[in-house]
């Protein structure tokens, strides 16, 4: 009459049997004192050993039956080892599906509420036929054609299991459109919770058999469901972490694209005023200079016609002014000073040609794209930068090999465009003198230091083609792979920012919508090839 004593050791005796691998008096146990014993399911198993089993009451004989407890714990782990979401869930549905005796189940996540709206559910279903597929998310008012909503309603509010061994012929469920349309015969749903919250609903369904799901059966699936539900729950914020990381990751990138664009926008806008200032301070004093020697030359002829004459008519000439005319060296003059004037008229032609190439370099057109002609505009940056191609004490002057085809007008943003042009061409005169470091004047000589110019139209592609290419020390492939990254740089500090062929490769490709890449063999130069939409 001792029920708690007597209870206490019966149970004790029941984890002693099963430790020693009794199973016959495990099952005479069970079925003597099954009052004493289905409390034994629900003990902590870490204490069994591994190659034991779980005794369970049936409820179609009354008596109890045996589960296989490194099935139980194989499965566990299998269940807790993912954290990728559809992973575990595949994981979960397949383990639960072929374990507990269903044809279809259906997995319910739960989802944060969203302001002023219904919250959503996210629905997961597996069959033997198809595996796991995704369902979208779905309302409470869209799941009535997936399962019984009235099943589904009792277990979310009160957080109990439900099984039906004939769902057709309960009282409950009968009335439900789902059980009269599609008439299952066996039904379990079961709430999976964490920590005192729904994580998740699970249903399951044979549509073949009555009294599919036993009660050992439920009794494994709750094992299984109290791992699921921590893992569920581990892998939902994995995945947040992983989206939140994303965002990171994006916004990261949108930063550094701002940046860049900021970058750009201040160096055009700078170097933009810089030389439309300098352009037009020069175009004073140089248009007054080109205007002025017209007339000056006009005069100079006739001053000359003019002594001429006097020399003609006027042979005897008194001493003074002969001494005077001597000394002048007046035939030299004659001859001298018209090429002096010429000479002063191709300077002023070669400031206007820098004047104009410093505006079209400095070409902004921001609010819209323009035609432009490609080759005036490379043609304009070398203009700028040919004080680094001449030649100096240490190496020859750098050659320029233009092999130009007949482009058509660009629709582009020039002075950006222009931007890119001087970058990668300063680049290739930057690894020319890298690699004329320690070689002689005469040495560099023999191969001298080449930056070759090609365009032409791709075909079949309405596009350009530019390619700037140096005979320089190349690229190793290591660089390259990094070479366009933001702040990248191998020059060294205060020779290079790292966004010089970020910025390019963002107005190449973002602003025109065209592709920057590199060719490099170490040893052999560099070449750059930008492509660019025509229209």
């Amino acid at each position: 009459g001792q029920e708690n004593i007597g209870g206490f050791y019966l149970r004790e005796s029941y984890y002693g049997y099963i430790r020693w691998g009794a199973n016959a008096k495990v099952e005479e146990l069970g079925k003597r004192y099954p009052q004493f014993i289905s409390k034994v399911v629900e003990r902590n198993l870490q204490n069994i050993a591994l190659d034991a089993t779980i005794t369970v009451p049936t409820t179609t004989s009354g008596g109890w039956q045996l589960l296989d407890l490194p099935t139980v714990i194989k499965a566990s782990q299998a269940i807790s080892s993912e954290i990728i979401l559809e992973q575990l869930l595949e994981s979960l549905m397949k383990i639960i599906i072929e374990n507990v005796g269903a044809r279809k189940g259906i997995l319910i996540l739960e989802n944060a509420a969203r302001i002023g709206q219904e919250r959503p559910k996210e629905i997961w279903e597996y069959r033997e036929d198809r595996g796991l597929f995704p369902m979208g998310e779905l309302t409470q008012n869209d799941l009535g054609d997936r399962l019984p909503m009235a099943a589904l309603n009792y277990v979310t509010v009160t957080q109990k299991d439900l099984v039906l061994n004939d769902a057709t012929a309960s009282p409950k469920l009968a009335a439900d459109p789902y059980i009269q349309q599609y008439r299952p015969k066996s039904i379990l749903c079961a709430p999976l919770v964490n920590r005192g919250k729904a994580i998740a609903t699970i249903y399951l369904e044979n549509n073949l058999i009555k009294g599919a799901f036993s009660r050992e059966r439920l009794a494994l699936l709750k094992l299984l469901c109290s791992q699921a539900a921590i893992s569920l729950e581990n892998a939902k914020l994995y995945q947040d972490v992983q989206a939140f990381n994303e965002e990171l990751q994006k916004s990261l990138k949108e930063l550094k694209e701002a940046q860049i664009q900021l970058v750009q926008s201040e160096k055009m806008s700078a170097l933009g005023n810089l030389v439309a200032g300098i352009a037009h301070e020069i175009n004073n004093p140089v248009g007054f200079i080109a205007g002025n020697l017209i007339p000056i030359a006009e005069y100079v002829e006739e001053l000359f016609e003019a002594i001429r004459l006097y020399q003609r008519y006027y042979p005897e000439a008194i001493p003074e002014l002969e001494a005077q005319i001597e000394a002048m060296d007046i035939d030299f003059l004659k001859e001298d000073l018209p090429k002096l004037i010429s000479s002063m008229e191709t300077a002023t032609d070669r400031i206007a040609d820098i004047s104009k190439s410093m505006r079209t370099f400095s070409r902004s057109d921001a609010e819209k794209k323009v035609e432009f002609d490609i080759h005036e505009g490379i043609d304009s940056t070398l203009v700028i930068i040919k004080h680094r191609l001449k030649a100096n004490g240490t190496r020859p002057e750098i050659q320029i090999l233009k092999e130009y085809a007949d482009l058509p007008k660009v629709l582009c943003y020039p002075g950006p465009l222009n931007q890119v042009f001087m970058n990668l061409i300063s680049n290739a005169v930057d690894a020319l003198e890298e690699s004329n470091a320690g070689l002689s004047y005469s040495a560099i000589e023999t191969n001298p230091n080449r930056i070759t110019l090609r365009t032409r139209v791709l075909l079949g592609e309405n596009a350009v083609e530019i390619r700037i290419k140096d005979n320089g020390p190349g690229i190793s492939q290591e660089v390259q792979q990094r070479l366009f990254d933001h702040l990248f740089t191998t020059k060294a500090v205060g020779k290079g920012t790292g966004l010089g062929l970020s910025i390019a490769r963002n107005i190449v490709e973002e602003k025109h919508g065209g592709k920057l890449t590199v060719v490099s063999i170490p040893g052999e130069g560099a070449e750059f090839a930008i492509a660019l939409p025509i229209g």
